[in-house]
């Protein structure tokens, strides 16, 4: 995010911004065309743009997989209807196990949940779920600027007994407290493997009259109290780390500042999102709006979950999110890395890269355990083989030359991703202290490819007994691999010049020329990149003849080949990370991108909370795990389509789907933010926030018009690029300054400016049999 969440967001004058929004034309004669750039940027209502992704429930949610989400990136509740009111509160770092802080259930608010009148909102820019019914209101959130759960409660019968239960379950064995007004459960947890420590302690009190707590069994303690005169109450549960000691102490810790109200958790929220790049899309079928939802809740579910140590999403499932106690699908104490590599690349184009630092570190932190078990199970190797499956204390379940190959030993291709990820970050922020930090994991997978490539009799060199991701298992020269070291092989030999590393750049740069090229085959008659240069059969839906296109990006949309090998893919929107739209978006095919994210959303977003399944037909009653993945995708994907830059051009729209119209900003490489407005499938004008000083190259969005380039700030004054008509226009720009891209035919100034502006959402959305929303 820009400059300590400083957003392209302003506050106008009432009435300056108005609920439509897109680039327009008005009606009548003399009509004007609409702009909502002015004054160096675009002009957004943020509280209202977000707003319209509100989930909206018009009945409680009365089942766990109902449940809304909230948290603040260490510390996450779900909450539902269950019994009057329930949350179960879950930390991201309760190792090995992930296991649950307990459940919190208010059975007063049963009235307000039963209320004719009952209406309920997920307020995405408030982080907070508000619920109204019967003469009561309901607002649950978990505080920004501290690990607690807040629930306030106006309209009770100041009169009638309530209680609060925290309870864990069988199982369990936690320790209990109760002491005044104060009531608490610890556990902790060992792990047997590494010795690590961690636990959690849930301490709960009330804001009302007459609150005393008390033990009711070995799992479960209450407090009973009464409302405040006027009806209102507050409960509060703190939610800290814990590794043993006094309970009583730890307890009143966790519930320090419980008093204190909500200004410091509003403005974080509010912060957060006036720095993401906005979003607005509208359609006549409604098609647009759903996916803008589904960015929003990608946005707002990273910034609820990733300010942890490490990342919440194991294997892809959010268990920080949970209502389901103690279950966890795949994997608590491990990470699949390709499950997250889809989160941090929306991350750079939504400008929310801050939040990638989880990720980072969960490498960066481990790299000497990574070394140190390279160094053991990849015989005669150099350098680190960062696992696929990657253990929280820096062990793994991978990168072992001596066991066979299966669904994760032998992919070496996480090493790279990593690396490229790294740079991408440092791209998209111009802090150079990232390569610092990075270089010596640089260094090491650099090493780890030199020391396993074996030159064949072609002077070759060649990859041999490795995975072509999961998809196929111990082939050669895996198209991944291929492209990895095309990439990261020329980036790592110039950090390596840098640091005085010339042995390490030599041997790096003698290397290129020797990677073989890609093995192309026949595929339904057409010509298409292979997976590797072996035949093995595919194992899981990975297409690894893709990852050329993304993530390395070394093909754009004018490659036949990488077309047909699109087409001819051999897997389609298979699981919650396929990531075929936005492979659709890189190659400039709108309709199909389209396609894509309808398709794969009516297979994977089963829950109302907006998040998925992993496979095609789950039954969201019998899940018990909200997988995140499809949303990334998603956000992805309409990013690229409205802006990309990954092939060193900006292309404004170039994947856009026809009949939605679009206002919203991209950031690109060099932490620019690119801005513009699409209606009727044409942008009205193209505006740039410069945060870094160098060449923009913008490939022009109006073929076969002249276009120029402007100050963004006036639209005066003499041009920084004059009317061509070249295809791709270059022009220097300057940190801090801003530029519009305009038709030389319909200059900036001849603009009427229309804010973008936005209402909270009223209905539940549909697509199909989804809901976003409960009905």
């Amino acid at each position: 995010m820009r400059n300590g969440w400083r957003g392209a967001v302003a506050v106008l004058a009432a009435g300056a911004l108005l609920g439509t929004g897109t680039a327009a034309v008005a009606d009548g004669p003399g009509a004007r065309q609409t702009t909502a750039w002015r004054h160096g940027e675009l002009r957004v209502d943020t509280a209202g743009v977000v707003s319209r992704s509100d989930f909206v429930l018009k009945s409680p949610g009365w089942q766990a997989y109902q449940s809304m989400p909230v948290g603040n990136g260490t510390l996450g509740a779900a909450m539902w209807a269950q019994d009057g009111f329930m949350a179960q509160f879950n930390r991201a770092d309760t190792f090995p196990d992930l296991k649950s802080a307990g459940q919190l259930t208010v059975p007063g608010l049963l009235p307000l949940m039963q209320a004719e009148d009952y209406r309920g909102r997920l307020r995405l820019h408030e982080g907070d779920l508000v619920q109204r019914g019967g003469g009561m209101s309901a607002r649950g959130y978990v505080r920004a600027d501290r690990d607690q759960f807040v629930l306030d409660v106006t309209g009770a019968d100041p009169d009638r007994m309530q209680t609060a239960d925290l309870r864990l379950w069988e199982g369990r064995t936690p320790t209990v407290h109760a002491r005044g007004g104060v009531a608490a459960l610890a556990e902790t947890f060992e792990d047997e493997s590494s010795g690590s420590l961690t636990g959690a302690v849930a301490a709960l009190t009330a804001d009302g009259r007459d609150v005393t707590a008390e033990i009711v069994d070995d799992r479960t303690v209450r407090l009973s109290f009464k409302p405040n005169r006027d009806g209102s109450f507050r409960i509060v549960t703190g939610v800290p780390a814990y590794t043993g000691g006094d309970l009583g102490g730890a307890a009143a810790k966790a519930l320090r500042g419980a008093s204190d109200g909500d200004r410091a958790h509003r403005a974080w929220w509010h912060r957060f999102w006036d720095g993401a790049a906005p979003m607005r899309i509208t359609s006549r079928d409604g098609v647009g709006e759903y996916m803008e939802q589904l960015r929003a809740q990608q946005l707002y579910m990273t910034a609820a979950t990733m300010r942890s140590a490490v990342p919440s999403s194991h294997g892809g499932v959010i268990n920080m999110f949970s209502p389901w106690r103690d279950e966890v699908h795949w994997s608590a104490d491990h990470w699949w890395h390709f499950n997250l590599r889809q989160p941090v690349y929306t991350n750079f184009g939504a400008d929310t890269e801050e939040f990638n630092e989880p990720y980072f570190r969960l490498y960066l932190d481990r790299l000497e355990e990574m070394r140190e078990w390279t160094r053991t199970y990849w015989k005669d190797s150099e350098g680190v083989c960062v696992a696929e499956f990657l253990r929280y204390d820096g062990t793994a379940e991978a990168c072992d030359s001596e066991r066979p190959p299966d669904w994760l030993n032998r992919i070496v291709t996480t090493g790279p991703e990593v690396v490229h990820n790294l740079w991408l970050q440092y791209r998209y922020t111009g802090d150079r202290r990232i390569l610092d930090r990075a270089y010596p994991l640089m260094r090491d997978v650099a090493r780890f490819y030199l020391s396993i490539l074996e030159e064949g009799d072609d002077g070759k060199l060649h990859l041999h007994n490795v995975n072509a991701m999961e998809t196929q298992w111990d082939a050669t020269d895996p198209a991944p691999d291929l492209a990895a070291m095309r990439v990261i092989f020329p980036m790592i030999a110039e950090q390596a010049d840098r640091r005085g590393d010339r042995g390490l750049a030599g041997e790096l740069r003698a290397a290129l020329p020797k990677i073989p090229d890609f093995r192309v085959i026949t595929r339904d008659g057409e010509r298409v990149i292979a997976w590797s240069a072996t035949d093995e059969e595919g194992r899981n839906t990975q297409n690894p003849d893709t990852e050329p296109l993304f993530p390395w990006g070394l093909y754009g949309r004018d490659s036949e080949l990488m077309q047909s090998t699109f087409r001819n893919r051999v897997y389609v929107n298979t699981r919650e990370w396929a990531e075929d739209a936005l492979l659709a978006a890189r190659l400039g095919l709108p309709g199909e991108m389209r396609n894509l994210l309808v398709q794969g959303t009516e297979d994977f977003q089963i829950f109302p909370n907006g998040f998925g399944s992993h496979s095609i037909g789950d039954d969201p009653t019998e899940m018990t795990n909200y997988y995140n993945g499809w949303n990334a995708v998603v956000g992805s994907s309409l990013q690229e389509a409205l802006v990309q830059s990954y092939e060193g051009v900006v292309r404004v729209a170039s994947a856009w789907p026809e009949g939605w119209n679009a206002a919203g900003s991209v950031q690109v490489e060099g932490g620019h933010r690119v801005s513009t407005e699409v209606r009727d499938g044409a942008p009205n004008l193209v505006g740039v926030e410069a945060a870094s000083d160098g060449t923009l190259a913008i490939a022009n969005p109006w073929p076969g018009r002249r276009v120029r380039v402007v100050d963004g700030g006036t639209g005066r004054g003499r041009p920084v690029v004059r009317p061509t008509d070249d295809d791709v226009v270059r022009f220097r720009v300057e940190d801090g300054r801003s530029y519009v891209l305009e038709r030389a035919d319909r200059p900036y100034p001849s603009f009427r400016f229309e804010g973008i502006g936005g209402k909270p959402a009223t209905e539940v959305r549909r697509l199909g049999d989804r809901t976003l929303g409960v009905e």
